[in-house]
């Protein structure tokens, strides 16, 4: 073999080894695109995720609220000191007196869907905190803790809940 021909071979080879170089290139760059559009989408997908769960949380707030408004309502019209005292000395002692069952079931009743309204509280972490319904919040826990207490009226926390139920929270 001669050394020309040689050289054209080897420089044919190399033309074609640089040729197969820049569409891996090409591939790798393409490649490298799509990872970052995936990257934007996945980030995307993420921030809606993110939306849709505070949305569920606010959902389930607003739920439990309405779920505690009937829960009063089904508590004895004639609530008051006495009986709040009665109730609490029986769940503490385990006694059942007559005539009281519905009054015993509606206050058990009651503080399952107070406690189920605080903990949907709880899991809102802040996302409230800077709407008015924090201030009704509270107000609403002093009217709770009057209410178990007979020292207050079913009016007054019905009255509560309806402010609470008229403040839009869930899509803001």
């Amino acid at each position: 073999m001669d050394a020309d021909l040689i050289s054209f071979e080897t420089l044919i080879a190399t033309r074609d080894s640089a040729y197969w170089v820049m569409w891996g290139a090409i591939a790798t760059s393409i490649a490298a695109i799509s990872s970052i559009i995936t990257l934007y989408f996945a980030f995307a997908a993420l921030n809606t995720w993110k939306v849709q769960e505070k949305t569920k949380i606010k959902s389930e707030l607003k739920r439990s609220l309405f779920a505690l408004d009937y829960a009063i309502h089904m508590m004895p019209d004639d609530w008051n000191a006495a009986k709040a005292a009665m109730i609490q000395m029986n769940e503490s002692s385990f006694l059942v007196t007559q005539g009281s069952d519905k009054t015993s079931a509606a206050y058990s009743e009651l503080k399952k869907r107070w406690h189920n309204a605080l903990t949907a509280w709880v899991m809102c972490e802040g996302l409230l905190f800077e709407t008015e319904l924090t201030g009704l919040w509270n107000e609403l826990s002093n009217i709770y803790i009057e209410y178990i207490q007979g020292r207050t009226s079913k009016v007054e926390i019905l009255q509560k809940l309806s402010e609470m139920h008229k403040v839009k929270f869930i899509f803001d």
